[in-house]
């Protein structure tokens, strides 16, 4: 396909300004996004076992309820239930107390929530909640590249990655144009030897191209999470003069006298209106109040495009005779609402089961190499190398070694820091330390190593950098798993969740041939160049 010369030199300067203000926080959210395909199942595995409270059958959930709120008062008002929860694993029930502590970001890191189940001969088992957050960390690496702050409803790194998705777009579709007029002879190119700059552009590309519907999909998804708000005020204002776009449901009228609530009879009545459906949690609010009482139902199915992370919602008065509202549900939405659905579906990769995780784990550490090798190849074009052996070194420039230190401390450091925290979650569930909070730990340890990275990267450059950083990255996962395994032999506890510990040593081996390729390159580097 022929392509305008001009249009062609602006695209691509379009491109690699574009890229490189915005490829090292992609990078950040990809790799993390790839992570948290697998985050519920991460934070397990990084949990103690005996956090996990004995699971109790649909039957008893009436006789749990009744036994906790005896004990209990502050349930009297709320409470959740856990049925067959991708996230909430530990515990049939939980419930905050009435002094809870201050909740980060949606998250409680103090572990103020209390768990409780029944024990084999039906006597109350309450427990305290220390679970590990580590999955939480990971997703909320992916959603605000690590930016910490909030403003108003929304992360501070929301809203920043919210600009970087529209320049995520524009480079999307400028390298599409650049590579348009040799797409098909160049596409599954990749020279290896001694122009590393001609190497990283065929991958690049490569990857680039292969994944590009992905990549379109997320960016354009990206952007409508980040101005939700923003985007649903605009359109009332317009369309419905700032009324609300959506009518709000009629009031539900509760019976009376109210009968006591029964938990097991709202379980029948959910499978019986969502028979696609299996019940995974159930939240329960203002049940002092039956008129103003309120149950939050979380429902799961891996054949429905589900609105959630892992569920979609049912939501009604858990007093109420009348059938359940079933509006939210996929199985039930209109053409409109499953366009919308489908953009978080398809955002989340939380349709077709475990393959569609799997894969959209592969696109999510494909993508960090996407962004990562956008910053290498353009330090690679603007590396000055001595031609004429006669002439003195030539000096590299600021912008070029700045942003080689900024992208292997950055990108590097970031993966350091969150492999560092994985095995400190891993091996601190197993060694059962008993910390109050071990998030608090696993948070502090991932900013702390990644500013440590970052700084050492500007200290020592890029060049130094670089082999460490991935040979400490490969050491910490090379010892992952016979450290877990000696721990758990030593304690004697089981070892969940086995195959993350087997993924690690995969990716060990990986950046053990990344440092091997890192140091022939400092071997075979030409004198005077930024790598040498």
């Amino acid at each position: 396909m022929k392509v305008r010369t001009d249009i062609i030199r602006h695209a691509k300067e379009l491109h690699t300004w574009v890229g490189i203000t915005s490829g090292i926080l992609l990078f950040i959210c990809f790799m993390a996004g790839g992570l948290s395909m697998f985050q519920h199942e991460i934070s397990k595995w990084a949990t103690p076992s005996e956090q996990k409270l004995s699971a109790i059958q649909a039957t008893q959930y009436n006789d749990l309820v009744s036994k906790v709120q005896a004990e209990y008062p502050e349930t009297l008002k709320s409470f959740q239930l856990n049925v067959e929860s991708k996230e909430f694993y530990y515990a049939p029930m939980q419930w905050k107390v009435p002094a809870a502590a201050r909740s980060e970001e949606g998250i409680d890191l103090h572990q103020s929530a209390m768990l409780a189940t029944l024990n084999n001969d039906g006597t109350l088992q309450v427990e305290q909640e220390n679970l590990s957050k580590l999955g939480w960390l990971i997703e909320q690496l992916h959603e605000t590249a690590g930016i910490p702050g909030s403003l108003g409803d929304h992360t501070v790194g929301m809203y920043v990655m919210g600009i970087v998705a529209v320049l995520y777009f524009l480079a999307l579709m400028t390298g599409l144009i650049v590579l348009l007029p040799t797409l098909v002879k160049d596409y599954f190119a990749i020279r290896t030897g001694k122009n590393k700059k001609r190497f990283w552009l065929d991958a690049h590309n490569v990857v680039g191209i292969t994944s590009l519907p992905f990549h379109i999909l997320i960016c354009v998804t990206v952007i409508s999470f980040a101005y939700h708000d923003v985007i649903y005020d605009a359109i009332g204002g317009l369309v419905s003069k700032d009324k609300p776009l959506s009518a709000r449901p009629p009031a539900v009228k509760v019976v009376e006298p109210v009968e006591p609530l029964n938990v097991e009879k709202i379980f029948t009545h959910i499978q019986r209106q969502a028979p696609d459906y299996e019940i995974s949690s159930i939240s329960f609010n203002n049940l002092d109040h039956p008129s103003k009482a309120s149950a939050r139902a979380n429902l799961y199915s891996s054949e429905q495009m589900l609105r959630g992370d892992r569920f979609d919602v049912m939501i009604f008065n858990p007093y109420q005779t009348q059938p359940y509202r079933t509006n939210n549900l996929n199985t039930h939405a209109t053409a409109m609402d499953q366009v919308i659905r489908s953009m978080f579906s398809l955002h989340f990769g939380n349709y077709g089961g475990d393959f569609t995780r799997w894969l959209y784990f592969i696109f999510g550490i494909g993508g960090a190499f996407l962004f990562y090798s956008g910053n290498i190849l353009w330090i690679e074009s603007r590396i000055k190398r001595q031609k004429n052996p006669q002439l003195p070194l030539p000096t590299q420039r600021k912008d070029v070694r700045f942003i080689a230190n900024l992208t292997i401390g950055a990108c590097l450091g970031c993966v350091l820091a969150v492999v560092a925290s994985m095995a400190i979650g891993r091996w601190g569930s197993l060694s059962n330390l008993g910390l109050e909070s071990i998030n608090h730990v696993l948070v502090y340890s991932y900013y702390l190593i990644f500013i440590f990275s970052l700084v050492y990267s500007f200290v020592v450059g890029a060049t130094k950098a670089l082999p460490q950083l991935l040979m400490s990255t490969a050491i910490i996962l090379s010892l992952l798993a016979p450290v877990s395994f000696m721990i758990s032999l030593v304690t004697s506890v089981h070892m969940p969740l086995w195959w993350i510990d087997l993924i690690a040593m995969v990716f060990a081996l990986a950046f053990i041939r990344f440092y091997q390729q890192a140091k022939e390159r400092q071997k075979n580097a030409e004198v005077g160049s930024i790598w040498f």
